[in-house]
């Protein structure tokens, strides 16, 4: 099952008697990861009893992939698709209408088919409907012997009464709520939704994603939202993954997506009182709440700008190594104080902290330890927090080892940069992330001009400071490598037999 669904998913696995195994999703329609799902079937093999496909926030999921599997691998399938009833797929019908396994639909009270309580399970399969219902009727066919395991699962006749009259306004509600999402996607070009499949889906809720540079703002930004009088969820974060039970009794594969995804989950509302305006509303709440955090960053990054007075120190390359005096000064409570004398970082990608460190497939030569001493009792409690953060936990994994995989250390080093530079710009210094030096000159005594350009546009300016850190990491040219000689050899084809 995928990481990002809720927590009874993966307790309904657990009450069957099975260890849910949890994966990791598509980072444009958050359901399950093809490709982990097959890669984890054909390792497993038959210790797989059943896949559970998530339809995410409703929507109408492939559901060819999941026959597919159930032929190939002689897997059961059953669809969580709690969200769903109500959604139409490419061809007009109902979701999951002619599945051939179970499709299960829930008519909670905060569903698009609110009834209060209850739920369904569909599938095209009448002889599997056939045994569902009398295992629903304590497992009796035909008569008032149990001939299969059951349980007391029938709808309470009320319950049945507001479900059919749901049934006839249901074509009515879920395209008033899908004009409440188009609604919200045109009131917020700048961010990013979830990948829509379907004619139509359900709409519990409007599912969002802050910009990576504002998620470890979220909770901030929740309280301006419903400040406003705008109710903010959070769905699903924490992820399965995450949450301290499934960490202790399921199987949890690498989640780099999902972490990233439900880090940054926002859930507006989407009720059938909602007017298109009130959607706007809520977006317009969002999008205040996010300017109000940018402005002063935006701010704080261009008092030393082109033409601005002169810098203290400037360091050339926001990696690991530009980063690591910053990290340095945090440990004892130095680091506002030097970004308030004039510092400056300037960095050629969109943050400071990783630079090209977790794009090498080796492992480090530093213990996971080493990593993470530079945050554990960290004076600035955000730096500190990152121990029990996702990052922080995958490098934790690696603790008594020789070293940590430098792709899972690279989060870490990032998530590390979001909060310095946080720090630096809220107490006066700068961080131009998207420049790039192109040379550094002696203009005085004690006096130093750097060239930087700003990749965005190609502007060029000079910038003074009294002192230069160049931290731009290591480079390793082809030409002299296709030269280079390592144990007696050359180092691209011993590379290339290895």
């Amino acid at each position: 099952m995928p990481a990002l669904t809720f927590a009874a998913t993966a307790q309904a696995a657990a009450w069957a008697g099975l260890t849910p195994l949890i994966c990791d999703i598509d980072p444009d329609d958050w359901a399950a990861c093809a490709l982990e799902e097959e890669r984890l079937l054909a390792r497993h093999g038959e210790r797989v009893g059943v896949v559970v496909p998530y339809a995410t926030f409703g929507n109408a999921i492939d559901l060819e992939r999941y026959v597919y599997f159930q032929q190939r691998y002689g897997v059961g399938v059953v669809v969580d698709a709690a969200s769903s009833l109500g959604t139409l797929d490419d061809a007009g019908l109902g979701f999951g209408a002619c599945a051939p396994f179970a499709v299960v639909h829930s008519m909670h009270a905060t569903k698009t088919f609110a009834v209060g309580e209850g739920g369904l399970i569909h599938s095209a399969d009448v002889d599997l409907i056939a045994t569902l219902r009398s295992m629903g009727n304590f497992g009796f066919e035909g008569s008032r012997n149990a001939t299969l395991p059951g349980i007391n699962a029938k709808l309470p006749e009320i319950t049945a009464i507001i479900a059919q009259a749901k049934l006839a306004e249901i074509d009515s509600v879920a395209d008033h709520r899908a004009a409440l999402e188009q609604a919200y996607r045109a009131a917020l070009p700048g961010f990013q939704f979830q990948s829509v499949s379907g004619r139509r889906r359900a709409m519990q809720f409007m599912p969002v994603l802050l910009p990576e540079r504002l998620a470890h703002h979220r909770d901030s930004i929740v309280e301006s939202i419903e400040a406003s009088g705008v109710g903010c969820g959070r769905y699903f974060s924490p992820h399965l993954g995450e949450q301290p039970w499934f960490q202790a009794t399921a199987m949890i594969e690498p989640t780099p997506v999902a972490d990233k995804i439900a880090g940054r989950m926002l859930s507006l509302p989407i009720t059938d009182a909602m007017s298109v305006d009130d959607a706007r509303r809520a977006a317009a709440a969002l999008a205040d709440a996010c300017a109000a955090i940018l402005r002063p960053l935006d701010r704080r990054a261009s008092v030393r700008g082109p033409g601005g007075a002169v810098a203290s120190v400037i360091v050339i390359g926001g990696g690991p190594a530009g980063t690591a005096m910053l990290t340095a000064a945090t440990k004892r409570g130095l680091l506002p104080d030097f970004a308030a004398s004039g510092l400056m970082v300037i960095e050629r990608s969109g943050a400071i902290g990783g630079g090209r460190l977790g794009r090498y497939a080796i492992t480090s030569d530093s213990t996971a330890q080493t990593f993470l001493t530079a945050v554990r009792d960290n004076t600035h409690p955000e730096l500190a927090r990152l121990v029990d953060h996702p990052a922080g936990r995958a490098v934790a994994a690696h603790i008594d080892a020789l070293g940590v995989p430098l792709t899972e250390v690279g989060p870490l080093l990032r998530a590390t940069g979001d909060r310095l530079t946080d720090i630096v710009r809220a107490n006066g210094g700068v961080v131009l992330t998207g420049h790039e030096a192109l040379g550094v000159r002696r203009v005085g005594e004690g006096v130093w001009s750097v060239q930087l350009r700003r990749l965005s546009d190609g502007h060029v300016f000079d910038q003074l400071a009294r002192n230069i850190v160049v931290a731009t990491g290591g480079h390793q040219p082809l030409d002299r490598l296709a030269t280079q000689r390592v144990a007696g050899g050359n180092w691209l084809t011993s590379q290339a037999a290895g």
